[in-house]
């Protein structure tokens, strides 16, 4: 009982092959993701010479999990998920290559393209999240989500920091080649994974699809353990959001490091979820999964709201740790609820409705609390933020129904 858990845990998780493969291809497709999206920008911006023109590439990045990701996870569930995430990575790949023929065409043409990439990573989502649950014990879950999502973090400021050196070095065409390589490479990795063949043979009618869906929809309703992991997690990747959106306005003005430099912040925040992932094995071996995922919001919340009246900067990077910790231990903890809840027949749909949630809380929370900050100032929008997350962390122990496990 005594002997440290953490070690075995992690290094159970180290050295799992399958799991390595596939970490890796998550890596890789994510870093190939953010280089897209930063270069797909610029030549928005190049094209119009407009803020709303480089919203475009926005548009066809949420649009599509809107449209498609609860559908698409009714496929994930019918096909083999390894088959699903290779032709999605070569897919995407290959469509990044004939975005390159279009540089200098017509925004239409960049939008149409890139809506098309975005539509097919409905589906790699889901089936990524539902094997991983296939190729890691159970009791190792919890550190295999952290990591996960620590990684997600890091390749999203790795991506979006080596846009810029990518453009200057290799031009728009080379970095798009480049992305296209970094989606290919991705479906190499998970090739190597090793999975038993899941997919189910029967035919997709639209009525079949349909039926699928509403079952999975269906599932979320009377699962109140489910439903409830699905609305926490949107409400945290909500913040998450939320303050990346406003820490450009809060570096500049509240701690006058500058709006170019609120990257130190996404690294303070990316430092916290590594701490958080290391300590996550010890946490989930000593505390229940509600207790983690409930202290996680109280001191998300509690930080959030002492951030709001921050004007030192030596104070609002620590700060910015600690929300990277919370955030991390809330979203593995949750994560892991999930995979145990959910049967495996029905992964590809919950999933794909929870990849669908996850999105619709980087557009509509985005913007509503951008209107708040602009009209009441940047404090009362973080202010209002760390209640919002503070309460929901609160209703875990006043409603008894909201509670995870």
């Amino acid at each position: 009982m005594e002997k440290p858990v953490i070690p075995a845990r992690f290094s159970a998780v180290i050295k799992n092959r399958n799991f390595m493969f596939l970490w890796m291809g998550q890596l890789l497709s994510q870093l190939a993701d953010r280089i897209f999206i930063y270069v797909l920008v610029i030549e928005a911006y190049n094209l119009t010479r407009t803020n709303l023109g480089v919203s475009v590439p926005m548009l066809s990045f949420g649009i599509p999990s809107v449209l498609f990701a609860s559908f698409a996870g009714v496929y994930v569930d019918r096909w083999n998920k390894k088959t699903t995430m290779v032709v999605s990575d070569l897919l995407r790949g290959a469509f990044i290559l004939l975005v390159i023929f279009f540089l200098q065409g017509s925004l239409l043409w960049l939008f149409l393209i890139s809506f098309l990439i975005y539509s097919i990573s409905q589906f790699f989502a889901p089936a990524e999240a539902s094997c991983l649950a296939e190729i890691v014990e159970k009791e190792n879950l919890i550190v295999a989500n952290s990591f996960f999502m620590t990684t997600w973090m890091w390749s999203s400021v790795i991506g979006f920091a080596a846009g810029a050196p990518l453009v200057l070095l290799m031009g728009g065409k080379g970095t798009f080649g480049l992305a296209s390589a970094l989606y290919l490479l991705s479906a190499l990795s998970v090739f190597m994974v090793s999975l038993r063949i899941n997919g189910r043979k029967s035919s997709a009618t639209i009525k079949s699809v349909k039926q699928d869906l509403l079952m999975g929809f269906e599932f979320i309703r009377r699962n109140a353990v489910v439903r409830y992991s699905l609305i926490k997690m949107m409400i945290i990747t909500c913040g998450l959001a939320v303050i990346s959106m406003l820490a450009i306005e809060f570096a500049e003005k509240y701690i006058g490091i500058g709006a170019r430099n609120f990257g130190y912040l996404v690294l303070l925040a990316g430092g916290g979820m590594l701490a958080g992932m290391l300590a996550l094995g010890r946490l989930g071996h000593y505390f229940r999964k509600s207790s983690i995922v409930f202290s996680g919001f109280i001191v998300s919340g509690l930080t959030l709201t002492v951030l709001s009246q921050t004007r030192n900067l030596p104070i609002a990077l620590a700060l910015c740790f600690v929300l990277g910790f919370g955030n991390i231990i809330i979203n593995a903890t949750i994560q892991t609820i999930l995979q145990h809840k959910t049967p495996r027949s029905l992964r590809g749909r919950v999933f794909g409705i929870q990849n669908m949630m996850i999105n619709f809380a980087f557009t509509i929370p985005v913007v509503i609390f951008g209107a708040i900050a602009d009209s009441f100032g940047l404090s009362s929008a973080i202010l209002l933020l760390g209640l919002m997350i503070l309460l929901s962390g609160l209703m875990t122990v006043a409603v008894p129904k909201f509670r995870t496990a």
